[in-house]
This record gives structure tokens, sequence and C-alpha cells, in this order.
């Protein structure tokens, strides 16, 4: 008998451009393994994470705006290393490295599309 069990959730998240995000992703943060189905759906991966975009730059302007970002939380392993790394790639960092009291390990990053990245990691107590 099978067991019930969830595995991960991938989102279709939109962006302004898709090729410049993906290029964005590829030359900024080091994600690869880019795909394509036609012009405004594609994705990209880095290790296991896949993140997968179509193309909306209308639906943006709503959830990206002057008085709102959309975060996305990013749970990695070695925040420290990535935080050095995406710093080193000119990264837009929003805010720097730092314990959070929730046993979390965290920076932000801001995509080119206005989201708001978290980039975590649990730290032990």
């Amino acid at each position: 008998m099978k067991l019930k069990k969830f595995n991960r959730v991938s989102p279709f998240i939109p962006v302004r451009n898709l090729q410049e995000t993906l290029d964005f992703y590829k030359n900024k943060l080091g994600f690869y393994e880019e795909w394509k189905f036609g012009e405004v759906d594609g994705g990209i991966r880095r290790d296991d994470m896949r993140l997968v975009f179509c193309e909306d730059p209308e639906y943006i302007k709503e959830i990206n705006n002057q008085t709102y970002n959309f975060t996305l939380i990013w749970f990695v392993d070695n925040v420290n290393d990535i935080y050095k790394e995406f710093k080193e790639r000119n990264a837009e960092i929003k805010s720097d490295i730092e314990d959070k009291p929730w046993g979390i390990r965290e920076f932000t990053i801001e995509d080119i599309n206005g989201y708001r990245i978290r980039v975590s990691e649990g730290i032990a107590k």
C-alpha cells in the first residue's frame, strides 16, 4: 500500500520577461539547466531546487510594485557560503545575513521581477 506523502511545490511564478528572467537566474544566481515551452513558460534549476516561470508582465505590476514585494523563501544548506557567493555575483542584497529569533539564519535578495527572496537555513539552538 502506498503511503500519502507531500514532496514539493512548484508554482508558476509570474515574470515580466521569461528570457531575461532565465538569464538573470543563470548569470547572477548560478542556476542551470534552463528549459522553455513556447515563449512564455520555462524553468531553471540549481541542485534540487527547481523554479518554474510564466511570462505575465501585467500581473507582476500587481504583486511587485512600489508598495509591496511578494516574498519567496528558499531553504538551503550552507547559507553562509551562498551569501558570500551572491555578494561576489553582485546580487541585490536587501538585508544582510543574520540569525533570526525563530531559529533561522538568513539574508534577503531581490530578483529582476521585484520578488524578495529570503535565503534561509535552520540553526541549532
